[in-house]
């Protein structure tokens, strides 16, 4: 009896079966798979699966998440094995067709030149982020293959070349963000409401006043309260115009200090793992594209994002942090709008390093 290990996305799943090496003949779903048989790569619309065993999935994690790796950086980096080595390769045939090809049997020592391709599968953007995913979940799996790792180090932006904007890259997986990025612009030129000073109050007719005064019955002046003169109702008209001006422009420059702690509290946050997952890959391309500016020490920020992806609040950590935040992308990319709409959606917070050295590091927040 063999140990069946399943990672689904909607357009990925991966299978694998193996062993455990306790040995015996009652496995139960509890225990680890530390012995790798098979490995089982189905891909939504291709038929049939990729197939194969140790070898196969390990060159398939190293490839995908190396290729990976440079897509969202958009930085060319020295693959972890040789090219010669690899039963699979990852191309990229345009912004969102990505070609993976399978060389039939073991070419460890020999030159894939040699190898006539076994496989080719063209995939979407949206299926290699599923892929990407679902390999994702292996790795979290402590009961499958827990002597298995893969050696990722972190690429300096001086190695950095110009090249196309990583937005532009994953627009085709993140297609569902158009709508809203085509509602923010539009709100985005809608006037601001004018705040209209109320009108001055009509003064008070003295016409019935003075026939009071100048009745012909009598002889003398009556006592009358005096009317209130039009300039002091002006005065007081102008003193409440110019008290609602002030709250007015108290309530504006309150809203735009408390942008930087804006919905860093919410009463729906986002918990699963791989909706998590996603949102850390998109914010840790979208910071590192607009990231421009060298910084003489580690900034640290606490940063909310929407389930949408769009930032929406953004706390200093450190000292550092709050006095250079000038030089980092966050004041830029914080969505004004969803600032100052519903904080009842679902966001997520992350842990934000802006690196002296230059690198750029995006984890889940740990309270």
């Amino acid at each position: 009896m063999t140990i069946q290990r399943q990672y689904s996305l909607p357009n990925c799943k991966l299978i694998l079966q193996g062993l455990s090496d306790t040995g015996g003949t009652n496995l139960s779903p509890g225990q680890v798979l530390s012995i790798l048989m098979s490995a089982e790569c189905h891909i939504n619309g291709q038929e049939p699966p990729l197939t194969g065993g140790r070898d196969f999935f390990e060159s398939l994690v190293r490839q995908v998440s190396s290729y990976a790796q440079e897509f969202l950086s958009g930085i060319s980096s020295p693959r972890h094995h040789s090219e010669s080595q690899e039963l699979l390769q990852l191309n990229k045939i345009d912004v969102n067709l990505h070609r993976l090809t399978l060389f039939d049997g073991n070419v460890s020592g020999g030159n894939i030149a040699d190898q006539k391709p076994g496989r080719i599968i063209d995939l979407t953007t949206v299926q290699l982020f599923d892929l990407v995913e679902a390999i994702d979940q292996f790795f979290a799996d402590s009961l499958t293959l827990p002597d298995f790792s893969l050696a990722v180090r972190p690429i300096s932006r001086r190695q950095a070349k110009s090249g196309e904007p990583v937005a532009q890259k994953v627009l085709p997986a993140a297609v569902g963000m158009s709508g809203l990025a085509v509602a923010a612009l539009a709100l985005f030129f809608v006037p601001i409401p004018e705040v209209q000073r109320p009108k001055d109050p009509q003064p008070q007719s003295n016409e019935s006043v003075g026939n009071l005064e100048t009745s012909p019955t009598s002889t003398s002046e009556s006592p009358l309260n005096p009317t209130p003169k039009p300039e002091a109702l002006d005065s007081s008209a102008e003193s409440t115009a110019i008290d609602d001006s002030d709250q007015i422009g108290a309530s504006e420059e309150r809203l735009a200090e408390e942008n930087l702690e804006s919905f860093l509290t919410t009463s729906s946050e986002i918990t699963d793992p791989a909706e998590i997952e996603k949102l850390q890959n998109l914010l840790s391309a979208t910071i590192d594209d607009a990231w421009k500016i060298e910084i003489s020490a580690d900034l640290i920020y606490r940063v909310t994002v929407a389930a949408d992806g769009s930032i929406i609040g953004y706390k200093p950590i450190n000292p550092a942090a709050a006095d250079e935040v000038d030089k980092t992308p966050l004041p830029n990319l914080l969505n004004q709008q969803a600032v100052a709409g519903d904080n009842s959606q679902s966001t997520a917070e992350f842990k934000v390093l802006f690196s002296e050295q230059g690198f750029l590091e995006v984890e889940p927040w740990q309270i």
